[in-house]
């Protein structure tokens, strides 16, 4: 089974916002609660101040990528929302990575080891 599932019900995002902690850096902000399952549901949320369509889904598409390359790293039983800031249309994909391993640590979720390889590439 994956350690990383989705979280798409609109409760569920409302329930983090109101019940979970948020850690911010830069380019993104990370919304987390514990679930009490053996798995971590992540959602992503994606302002139009982004942008058109197409920037923001080639966001979004840099956040699951970059989400599903750490995925080995993340403690289990979490939900997690990722929202982009204004900054992530702009950044280098490496940048979004290590963007979402700092908010990731600083919430005490991260309990891998980052490097270069693990962050992918491009």
């Amino acid at each position: 089974m994956k350690t990383v599932q989705r979280l798409l019900r609109p409760s569920d995002f409302q329930r983090l916002y109101t019940q979970g902690e948020a850690v911010r850096n830069r380019l993104v902000v990370l919304h987390y609660l514990g679930n009490g399952q053996q798995i971590c549901r992540v959602g992503y949320s994606v302002s139009k101040r982004l942008g058109n369509a197409v920037v923001r889904n080639r966001v979004k598409r840099r956040l699951r990528e970059a989400v599903r390359s750490l995925a080995e790293g993340f403690e289990p039983g979490y939900d997690l929302i990722i929202s982009a800031r204004v900054g992530c249309r702009s950044a280098e994909y490496r940048e979004i990575v290590e963007a979402v391993v700092n908010v990731v640590a600083r919430a005490g979720i991260w309990r891998g080891t980052f490097t270069e390889e693990a962050g992918g590439g491009s």
